[in-house]
């Protein structure tokens, strides 16, 4: 055999080694798996009686994904550092209460879409969100009951940040924008600043082969 054939049929036989390595090195093998993973960060909100505060929130989530886009839910839990305070009013006596809290709970699902993958890779969505101040407190049964009445709500969210892959391992920072309404306890809109890894534990989909 020639020596250039030689090389052509080496070529040849390394080719399908080859091409895994390179997806892996280019991050680019995550699509059809189950991520699970957690968030760190700080919340960045307001009420109706105080400006904005940073306060951190911890969460969990899950994924499944696609070619260029995942499934994504999970929750997450903010815990302030000091009481925060909203004033409700009871719409039947049009009499106004001071409510105290420290725990804003959030359950969330929505879309994730990789426009570009790779290692490094932006990541873009959105989806939807229930609120829940864990545990408001007012002064009297009847500021009780509108405290209670304003600590619930569901919104709209949207996301935006960086991935880096490194095999099943992925690391992550993302800017998260919720919506609220006037008359709840978390005013207007919430920002979150959050970095967290999630890991791939199997596949989505299982590869079917036909045998002849």
């Amino acid at each position: 055999m020639k020596p250039l054939s030689r090389v052509a049929l080496v070529a040849l036989m390394c080719a399908p080694l080859a091409r895994p390595a390179a997806a892996q090195a280019n991050g680019g093998d995550h699509p059809y798996k189950w991520y699970w993973g957690g968030q760190a960060g700080a919340l960045l909100y307001r009420t109706n009686a105080q400006k904005w505060y940073f306060d951190p929130v911890v969460g969990v989530h899950w994924m499944i994904t696609r070619k260029r886009g995942a499934l994504y839910v999970g929750g997450e839990e903010a815990f302030f550092t000091s009481d925060a305070t909203a004033g409700v009013t009871d719409f039947a006596t049009g009499t106004g209460y001071t409510v105290a809290f420290s725990k804003v709970r959030r359950i969330f699902a929505g879309l994730i879409a990789y426009p570009l993958p790779g290692h490094l890779e932006p990541i873009f969505g959105g989806g939807i969100g229930l609120n829940t101040v864990v545990d408001p407190r007012a002064s009297s049964a009847a500021g009780q009951f509108a405290a209670d009445e304003a600590s619930n709500w569901a919104n709209f969210w949207l996301l935006g940040g960086i991935q880096i892959n490194v095999g099943n391992l992925a690391v992550y920072g993302q800017y998260v924008l919720g919506t609220s309404a006037s008359n709840k306890l978390l005013r207007n809109e919430q920002h979150s600043i959050q970095g967290g890894v999630r890991y791939a534990l199997g596949k989505a989909r299982e590869d079917v082969q036909s045998s002849r």
